[in-house]
Protein backbone atom coordinates (compact mmCIF):
# COMPACT_ATOMS: atom_id res chain seq x y z
CA UNK A 1 0.00 0.00 0.00
CA UNK A 2 2.66 2.82 1.49
CA UNK A 3 1.91 6.31 1.40
CA UNK A 4 3.00 9.57 -0.45
CA UNK A 5 3.14 12.83 1.77
CA UNK A 6 3.76 13.63 5.45
CA UNK A 7 2.86 10.74 8.22
CA UNK A 8 0.11 12.67 9.70
CA UNK A 9 -1.46 9.03 10.67
CA UNK A 10 1.45 8.34 13.46
CA UNK A 11 -1.07 9.18 16.38
CA UNK A 12 -3.75 7.30 15.62
CA UNK A 13 -1.46 4.14 14.58
CA UNK A 14 1.00 4.10 17.51
CA UNK A 15 -1.85 4.67 19.74
CA UNK A 16 -4.19 1.39 18.21
CA UNK A 17 -0.70 -0.31 18.73
CA UNK A 18 -1.02 0.56 22.84
CA UNK A 19 1.58 2.72 23.12
CA UNK A 20 1.53 6.02 25.37
CA UNK A 21 1.54 8.77 22.91
CA UNK A 22 2.33 12.67 23.87
CA UNK A 23 2.03 14.63 21.26
CA UNK A 24 4.09 17.70 21.36
CA UNK A 25 2.73 20.84 20.55
CA UNK A 26 2.96 21.98 16.94
CA UNK A 27 4.33 18.55 15.88
CA UNK A 28 2.07 18.53 13.19
CA UNK A 29 3.24 21.68 11.57
CA UNK A 30 6.92 20.99 12.05
CA UNK A 31 9.47 19.68 9.72
CA UNK A 32 11.81 20.36 6.89
CA UNK A 33 9.45 20.10 3.59
CA UNK A 34 7.19 17.61 2.86
CA UNK A 35 7.41 13.63 2.57
CA UNK A 36 7.74 11.60 -1.08
CA UNK A 37 7.08 7.85 -1.11
CA UNK A 38 7.59 6.65 2.52
CA UNK A 39 9.89 3.70 2.15
CA UNK A 40 10.36 2.69 5.46
CA UNK A 41 11.83 3.49 8.84
CA UNK A 42 15.31 4.40 10.47
CA UNK A 43 16.40 3.36 14.17
CA UNK A 44 18.80 5.33 15.99
CA UNK A 45 19.63 6.31 19.48
CA UNK A 46 20.49 9.93 21.19
CA UNK A 47 23.97 9.42 22.62
CA UNK A 48 22.37 9.89 26.04
CA UNK A 49 20.01 7.99 28.21
CA UNK A 50 18.11 11.11 29.07
CA UNK A 51 17.96 13.30 26.01
CA UNK A 52 14.83 15.69 25.94
CA UNK A 53 12.54 15.28 23.20
CA UNK A 54 13.07 18.78 22.64
CA UNK A 55 16.28 18.22 21.43
CA UNK A 56 14.48 16.35 18.62
CA UNK A 57 12.75 19.04 17.75
CA UNK A 58 14.66 22.08 17.89
CA UNK A 59 18.12 20.47 17.33
CA UNK A 60 21.55 21.28 18.70
CA UNK A 61 24.12 23.64 17.76
CA UNK A 62 25.08 23.52 14.47
CA UNK A 63 22.39 21.55 13.30
CA UNK A 64 18.65 22.72 13.73
CA UNK A 65 15.69 20.92 14.18
CA UNK A 66 13.94 18.40 13.15
CA UNK A 67 16.08 16.04 13.68
CA UNK A 68 13.67 13.19 14.09
CA UNK A 69 9.52 12.29 14.10
CA UNK A 70 10.11 10.50 16.71
CA UNK A 71 11.70 10.46 20.11
CA UNK A 72 11.75 6.99 22.01
CA UNK A 73 12.19 7.56 26.20
CA UNK A 74 12.89 4.66 28.34
CA UNK A 75 10.02 4.19 29.70
CA UNK A 76 9.06 3.58 26.87
CA UNK A 77 6.57 6.97 26.48
CA UNK A 78 6.56 7.77 22.78
CA UNK A 79 6.45 11.77 21.88
CA UNK A 80 5.56 12.97 18.58
CA UNK A 81 7.91 15.69 17.84
CA UNK A 82 6.80 16.22 14.04
CA UNK A 83 5.60 15.39 11.12
CA UNK A 84 7.76 16.37 8.02
CA UNK A 85 10.70 15.63 6.85
CA UNK A 86 13.69 14.91 9.37
CA UNK A 87 17.24 15.83 9.43
CA UNK A 88 18.25 12.06 10.56
CA UNK A 89 19.66 9.92 8.16
CA UNK A 90 22.40 12.00 6.09
CA UNK A 91 25.00 10.40 3.70
CA UNK A 92 24.51 6.67 3.48
CA UNK A 93 23.17 3.75 1.23
CA UNK A 94 21.12 0.93 1.48
CA UNK A 95 18.94 -1.22 -0.86
CA UNK A 96 16.27 0.28 -2.46
CA UNK A 97 16.47 3.86 -1.07
CA UNK A 98 18.28 6.43 -3.30
CA UNK A 99 21.74 7.43 -1.99
CA UNK A 100 22.40 9.99 0.17
CA UNK A 101 18.63 10.74 0.69
CA UNK A 102 16.41 8.86 2.73
CA UNK A 103 15.46 11.71 5.10
CA UNK A 104 12.16 12.85 2.99
CA UNK A 105 11.76 8.67 2.15
CA UNK A 106 11.97 6.91 5.83
CA UNK A 107 10.41 7.67 9.06
CA UNK A 108 13.23 8.38 12.04
CA UNK A 109 13.18 7.29 15.58
CA UNK A 110 15.31 8.71 18.07
CA UNK A 111 15.59 6.68 20.99
CA UNK A 112 16.84 7.94 24.66
CA UNK A 113 19.91 5.31 24.71
CA UNK A 114 23.45 6.13 25.13
CA UNK A 115 24.02 2.97 22.65
CA UNK A 116 26.43 1.37 25.10
CA UNK A 117 23.54 0.49 28.36
CA UNK A 118 21.22 -2.06 27.20
CA UNK A 119 17.51 -1.68 26.38
CA UNK A 120 15.01 -2.47 29.26
CA UNK A 121 12.43 -4.26 28.33
CA UNK A 122 10.05 -0.91 28.54
CA UNK A 123 12.04 0.46 25.80
CA UNK A 124 12.56 -2.38 23.53
CA UNK A 125 9.38 -3.59 22.88
CA UNK A 126 7.81 0.15 22.65
CA UNK A 127 10.52 0.68 20.08
CA UNK A 128 9.13 -3.05 18.46
CA UNK A 129 6.03 -1.86 18.73
CA UNK A 130 6.37 1.86 17.17
CA UNK A 131 8.37 -0.13 14.24
CA UNK A 132 5.72 -2.74 13.58
CA UNK A 133 2.92 -0.08 13.87
CA UNK A 134 4.64 2.13 11.22
CA UNK A 135 4.62 -1.04 9.10
CA UNK A 136 1.24 -2.76 9.16
CA UNK A 137 -0.29 1.22 8.45
CA UNK A 138 2.54 1.02 5.37
CA UNK A 139 1.62 -2.95 4.76
CA UNK A 140 5.13 -3.59 5.00
CA UNK A 141 7.23 -5.92 6.70
CA UNK A 142 10.17 -5.80 9.01
CA UNK A 143 12.50 -5.97 6.38
CA UNK A 144 12.18 -1.72 5.74
CA UNK A 145 13.05 -1.19 9.45
CA UNK A 146 16.72 -0.50 9.14
CA UNK A 147 19.27 0.77 11.84
CA UNK A 148 21.13 4.03 11.41
CA UNK A 149 24.77 1.90 11.32
CA UNK A 150 23.14 -0.04 8.49
CA UNK A 151 22.58 2.92 6.22
CA UNK A 152 25.03 5.56 7.25
CA UNK A 153 27.46 2.87 8.69
CA UNK A 154 30.22 2.97 5.28
CA UNK A 155 29.42 6.49 5.27
CA UNK A 156 29.58 8.71 8.14
CA UNK A 157 31.37 5.59 10.85
CA UNK A 158 27.41 5.40 12.46
CA UNK A 159 26.95 2.59 14.91
CA UNK A 160 23.47 3.63 16.37
CA UNK A 161 21.18 2.19 17.70
CA UNK A 162 24.28 0.95 19.81
CA UNK A 163 24.18 -2.90 21.07
CA UNK A 164 20.85 -3.72 18.91
CA UNK A 165 20.78 -6.98 17.40
CA UNK A 166 18.95 -5.87 14.30
CA UNK A 167 18.32 -9.24 12.82
CA UNK A 168 16.65 -10.22 16.39
CA UNK A 169 14.88 -6.59 16.26
CA UNK A 170 13.28 -7.53 13.01
CA UNK A 171 12.28 -10.95 14.12
CA UNK A 172 10.04 -9.43 17.33
CA UNK A 173 8.76 -6.98 14.26
CA UNK A 174 8.25 -9.12 12.46
CA UNK A 175 5.95 -10.97 14.97
CA UNK A 176 4.50 -7.87 16.40
CA UNK A 177 3.33 -6.94 13.32
CA UNK A 178 1.50 -10.55 12.85
CA UNK A 179 0.58 -9.69 16.76
CA UNK A 180 2.60 -13.09 17.79
CA UNK A 181 4.36 -11.81 20.41
CA UNK A 182 4.26 -13.31 24.00
CA UNK A 183 0.53 -13.25 24.14
CA UNK A 184 -1.31 -11.28 26.29
CA UNK A 185 1.12 -10.18 29.04
CA UNK A 186 2.64 -7.59 25.80
CA UNK A 187 -0.25 -6.10 25.92
CA UNK A 188 -0.08 -4.95 29.81
CA UNK A 189 1.37 -2.42 31.36
CA UNK A 190 4.78 -2.91 33.86
CA UNK A 191 2.40 -2.26 36.84
CA UNK A 192 -0.02 -4.31 35.67
CA UNK A 193 2.03 -7.11 35.04
CA UNK A 194 3.93 -6.77 38.68
CA UNK A 195 0.33 -7.16 40.28
CA UNK A 196 -0.08 -10.71 38.30
CA UNK A 197 2.92 -11.37 39.34
CA UNK A 198 2.08 -10.87 43.06
CA UNK A 199 -1.25 -12.60 42.43
CA UNK A 200 0.51 -15.21 40.61
CA UNK A 201 3.06 -15.99 43.59
CA UNK A 202 0.73 -15.41 46.30
CA UNK A 203 -1.62 -17.69 45.42
CA UNK A 204 1.48 -20.75 44.26
CA UNK A 205 2.97 -20.04 47.80
CA UNK A 206 -0.78 -20.19 49.67
CA UNK A 207 -0.55 -23.59 51.80
CA UNK A 208 -4.74 -24.62 51.29
CA UNK A 209 -6.31 -27.10 53.64
CA UNK A 210 -6.92 -30.48 52.15
CA UNK A 211 -11.13 -31.21 52.00
CA UNK A 212 -10.67 -34.95 52.61
CA UNK A 213 -12.89 -36.30 55.50
CA UNK A 214 -12.53 -39.90 57.00
CA UNK A 215 -15.74 -42.79 57.04
CA UNK A 216 -16.19 -41.20 60.37
CA UNK A 217 -16.62 -37.31 58.39
CA UNK A 218 -13.22 -36.23 60.73
CA UNK A 219 -11.55 -33.51 58.49
CA UNK A 220 -7.85 -34.32 57.67
CA UNK A 221 -5.36 -31.39 59.02
CA UNK A 222 -3.16 -31.83 56.08
CA UNK A 223 -2.75 -28.50 54.16
CA UNK A 224 -0.18 -27.69 51.09
CA UNK A 225 0.42 -25.46 48.09
CA UNK A 226 -1.12 -25.69 44.92
CA UNK A 227 2.24 -27.39 43.55
CA UNK A 228 2.41 -29.44 46.96
CA UNK A 229 -0.86 -31.10 45.89
CA UNK A 230 0.14 -31.34 42.35
CA UNK A 231 3.59 -33.26 43.30
CA UNK A 232 1.11 -35.52 45.94
CA UNK A 233 -0.94 -36.30 43.28
CA UNK A 234 1.61 -37.35 41.02
CA UNK A 235 3.32 -38.99 44.31
CA UNK A 236 -0.30 -40.95 44.62
CA UNK A 237 -0.11 -41.74 41.03
CA UNK A 238 2.83 -42.97 40.87
CA UNK A 239 2.27 -45.29 44.18
CA UNK A 240 -1.00 -46.74 42.68
CA UNK A 241 0.76 -47.95 39.49
CA UNK A 242 3.31 -49.66 40.92
CA UNK A 243 0.53 -51.26 43.29
CA UNK A 244 -1.08 -52.08 39.82
CA UNK A 245 1.66 -53.24 37.99
CA UNK A 246 2.19 -55.97 41.08
CA UNK A 247 -1.26 -56.78 41.62
CA UNK A 248 -0.96 -58.04 37.36
CA UNK A 249 2.00 -59.67 38.33
CA UNK A 250 0.32 -61.82 41.40
CA UNK A 251 -2.79 -62.27 39.39
CA UNK A 252 -0.78 -63.67 36.54
CA UNK A 253 1.33 -66.23 38.82
CA UNK A 254 -1.58 -67.44 40.12
CA UNK A 255 -3.26 -67.89 37.00
CA UNK A 256 -0.49 -69.74 36.44
CA UNK A 257 -0.63 -71.74 39.30
CA UNK A 258 -4.28 -72.53 38.84
CA UNK A 259 -4.03 -73.81 35.51
CA UNK A 260 -1.39 -75.84 36.94
CA UNK A 261 -3.49 -77.21 39.52
CA UNK A 262 -6.14 -78.08 36.79
CA UNK A 263 -4.10 -79.86 34.15
CA UNK A 264 -3.30 -82.12 37.01
CA UNK A 265 -6.76 -83.07 37.80
CA UNK A 266 -7.43 -83.46 34.59
CA UNK A 267 -4.72 -85.88 33.85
Amino acid sequence: MGWYGDPVWLADVLRAEGLNVVEAPGWRDRGQGDFQDIWGVVCHHTGGSRTPATEIMYGVPGLEGLLSQIHLAQDGTVTLCGVGVAWHAGYGSYPGLPEDAANNRTIGIEAANNGTEGWGPDQYWAYVKVCAAICRKLDYGADRVIAHKEWAGRKQGKWDPGLLDMDRFRADVQAQIENRNEGFLMALSEQKQNELYNLVTKELGYRFQSRYKDELGGQSDYRDSLVGYVLETDRKVESFDRWRRAKDERDKALDAKLDAILAKLAA
